[in-house]
Formats: structure tokens, sequence, C-alpha cells
């Protein structure tokens, strides 16, 4: 999804993220910019990679 859909639509791709689990790829230029994921599963993979969990 491009920047400014991402934009418009931030409490859905938030929602999303959230209740079911959905990660959204945003693309700048059709590049690959950032990554919109689900807290749990983010939490998961700095416990695993050993860096620990900020409180959220």
């Amino acid at each position: 999804m491009g920047v400014r859909e991402a934009r418009e639509k931030l409490g859905d791709r938030v929602n999303a993220a959230h209740y079911l689990g959905e990660h959204t790829v945003i693309e700048r230029n059709r590049a690959p910019f950032a990554v919109l994921v689900p807290y749990a599963w983010w939490a998961e993979q700095q416990n695993q990679s050993g860096q620990g969990t900020p409180a959220p």
C-alpha cells in the first residue's frame, strides 16, 4: 500500500494488525519503505533476538 493510502486507512490498518494479526507493507515509489505489524508479533521478535521488550 502506498504512503498516501496508508495515511487514509491508518485506523483500519492498525485495527487489522491488532485484531487480525495482519502485517501491512507501506511503499514509497513502489519500493517497500516500512511495515505495520501487530505489537505482539514485534514483541516476540524482540524476545527471540535477545533485545528485550519495552513496556507498552
